[in-house]
């Protein structure tokens, strides 16, 4: 069984909540709403000329509402914001990971640092996802399991994947193929025609699902409170 700071996954939906700043209305609803983790997408903080010092006050206010996070540094190749080296991108894991209230790290299966990434996190005690991610397309079942295949020879404690669907002959692939891996993992199908697997998805396996307030981080995303919802409905919870 894996953890997430004090949070198991695998015998309920966990929800994470993705924020790019430290509102504390945010997470104060979070929490009110049953919120299981934050996803902290570093790279849209600094995107917004928050520096690192204030990055760690962002995480200190996660753990002061008793909420362990994902840290996401995601770079613009990938469909993040952050602009710079890998190099610097290492450095910034390397200062932030530590930190109490980082419970797992999210990194790249593409990204050339992974290998460090996974040692930090291994030094650390932190989880690693190894996350892949296509904006344009669902790849053929042979190539999901391929992907995924080398994400778990990477190191990945969990693997996380994202593919964009154009049909629901694409979603129904991704959650085939899903089904038929034994290992821990996170997936969802993006855009529209996807949305459905952010909350089926845990029939397939998946263990989390990822969220938003204001305004979505990646396509097909649901609403916080709408989530919460359909949750309720599915799983009772």
């Amino acid at each position: 069984m894996i953890r997430i700071g004090t949070v198991e996954l695998g015998k309920k939906p966990v929800v994470v909540l993705s924020i790019d700043g430290g509102e504390e209305d945010k997470l104060d609803y979070a929490r009110r709403l049953g919120v299981n983790l934050i996803e902290v997408r570093g790279d849209l903080v600094i995107s917004k000329g928050v520096d690192l010092s204030g990055l760690n006050r962002v995480l200190d206010l996660i753990g002061d509402y008793g909420f362990y996070s994902v840290l996401t540094l995601r770079p613009e190749w990938e469909g993040g914001k952050l602009n710079c080296s890998e190099e610097e991108r290492l450095q910034l894991f390397e200062k932030l990971v530590k930190h109490p209230s980082v419970g797992a790290v999210d990194v790249e299966l593409r990204a050339s640092i992974l290998s460090d990434v996974r040692e930090l996190a291994k030094r650390e005690g932190k989880v690693l996802i190894v996350s892949y991610h296509d904006f344009e397309k669902t790849p053929p079942a042979e190539e999901i399991g391929g992907i995924f295949r080398r994400a778990v020879e990477a190191g990945a404690d969990i693997v996380k994947l994202a593919f964009y669907g154009n049909s629901l002959s694409d979603v129904s692939r991704v959650c085939c193929v899903m089904n038929s891996i034994d290992y821990p993992k996170v997936f969802m199908v993006m855009g529209a025609v996807g949305k459905m697997t952010r909350v089926v998805g845990f029939h397939f396996g998946s263990l989390m699902t990822y969220t938003f307030l204001g305004k979505s981080v990646a396509p097909g995303q649901i609403p916080l409170e709408e989530l919460k919802n359909l949750l309720e409905k599915f799983y009772n919870c």
